[in-house]
């Protein structure tokens, strides 16, 4: 056999001509002359080193060796099909398109970060990013609406995989001249006639913070519903309220003091941050890049979710007792107030 490469336009040829056993019908199906058939034929045999047909009549057959060859040829054909599957698969990973879904607190602080690396990532990765509460995140990814969400974990995931990033929990954020901001002791009891700042009420932390109210008798009589927790930010700092979020989302105005985080007095409330996805499919490359960069992100959130409080004893008590009674609550508060 001769050292020379097979020609790939010449072994699709042979397999015709192995097929139709006629020079006439080859030329026709390959868009080549019959003269062209021929010619290429005599070369691949002369390249193969033995006869891969016989003629029979005006029928070309193949000879025990051209059938040994045509198995060959068939299994190249197939490994080249394979070969540009893989690589048309990975042309529409590196060029599609990813639809996302964020609640907008932790868009605000991951966002950017995760797509300027994203795009380093797969520049050619066209990417759609909507901002939708917990609830109706679910029910987009559930349809198919969405590939991936960034939301808060719930029971309630029916057919969907989470993937998690970071937990946290839910404090009261004052300006530090709220009367809270100094206040040694919270007093329950006494909630009710505060001001709260809350996130929508179709959002999950908006439920959360509501089971927490009713479990601690806590009548909600006042409260704001607001869709941005930058706006709710602003308006603890004016002292127009009682915020409640988690302490990551207000990391900068704590930092510099503007905002003071209190943790919640008895229940703490806390949540768990997850990636979640239609379950049942496996995730494209750049959708496991995706959720690697947003823990990356996220890596300082959990720690940052339970600083330690400038007033310690707003969750124990002096001789580390974890929770006090109603009835030394309300002693403090006439401390306090006095």
């Amino acid at each position: 056999m001769m050292s020379e490469d097979f020609d790939i336009r010449q072994l699709r040829v042979f397999a015709a001509l192995a097929r139709t056993g006629s020079h006439t019908a080859t030329a026709a199906l390959m868009h080549v002359t019959q003269s062209a058939v021929s010619h290429g034929m005599k070369r691949l045999e002369e390249q193969a080193g033995c006869p891969l047909f016989h003629k029979k009549g005006k029928k070309s057959h193949l000879t025990p060796e051209g059938r040994l060859f045509l198995t060959k040829v068939q299994h190249v054909f197939e490994s080249l099909k394979e070969a540009s599957a893989v690589l048309e698969g990975a042309l529409t990973e590196s060029r599609g398109k990813l639809h996302l879904l964020f609640t907008a607190s932790i868009a605000h602080r991951i966002l950017a970060p995760v797509l300027r690396e994203f795009r380093e990532c797969y520049p050619k990765v066209s990417v759609v990013v909507r901002f939708e509460d917990t609830p109706q995140s679910m029910l987009e990814i559930e349809r198919g609406q969405a590939d991936l969400a960034v939301v808060l974990e719930d029971v309630n995931f029916r057919g969907l995989t989470s993937h998690a990033l970071f937990e946290d929990e839910l404090h009261f954020i004052v300006s530090p001249m709220h009367p809270w901001a100094c206040r040694q002791r919270l007093n329950l009891s006494k909630m009710s006639g505060e001001h709260f700042l809350l996130y929508r009420r179709s959002s999950m932390t908006f439920q959360r913070v509501e089971d927490y109210f009713l479990r601690n008798g806590v009548h909600l009589s006042s409260y704001v519903e607001i869709p941005d927790f930058e706006i709710m930010k602003q308006l603890a700092r004016l002292g127009l309220g009682v915020a409640v979020m988690a302490p990551w989302a207000a990391r900068k105005e704590l930092d510099e003091g503007s905002l003071v985080s209190i943790p919640l007095p008895r229940h703490p409330v806390r949540r768990r941050w997850v990636v979640i996805h239609q379950s049942g499919r496996s995730l494209r490359p750049p959708e496991q890049t995706f959720i690697g960069l947003c823990r990356m992100a996220c890596a300082g959130f959990a720690t940052e979710a339970e600083p330690a409080s400038p007033f310690p004893h707003l969750q124990h008590g002096e001789h580390g007792q974890t929770s006090s009674s109603p009835d030394e609550e309300e002693e403090e508060e006439k401390t306090n107030d006095s």
